[in-house]
């Protein structure tokens, strides 16, 4: 059961409350922006992406599984995985519509 006294205090909801920043958040640097930026810098005359990728490499060449697995995916590309879980193998047709402008839906 609501307080009396509770609900003397309430307040309705403030439909332009003052203290909303209309702006939205500041802005700042993205995160990979800074990345570029720090992994661009050079350390004994490489720079660290290069010493980055140099490093993964050879892990990969020494048998590490893992290094393996992301040198793979990132030269070759994932490999594809095809799921249907809709038409048991059947072929789903599909129906496009025009809108007045050309675009399909």
């Amino acid at each position: 059961m609501a307080n009396n006294e509770n609900l003397k205090k309430a307040r309705g909801f403030d439909v332009n409350p003052q203290n909303i920043n209309r702006k939205g958040a500041p802005k700042t640097k993205l995160l990979k922006d800074v990345l570029t930026a720090e992994l661009q810098t050079e350390s004994n005359g490489v720079d660290k992406l290069t010493a980055i990728i140099n490093k993964l490499t050879t892990m990969a060449v020494k048998g590490d599984l893992n290094a393996i697995k992301e040198v793979l995916d990132r030269y070759a590309g994932k490999s594809v995985q095809q799921t249907d879980i809709t038409s048991m193998g059947d072929k789903i047709e599909t129906n496009i519509i025009l809108l007045g402008n050309g675009t399909e839906i």
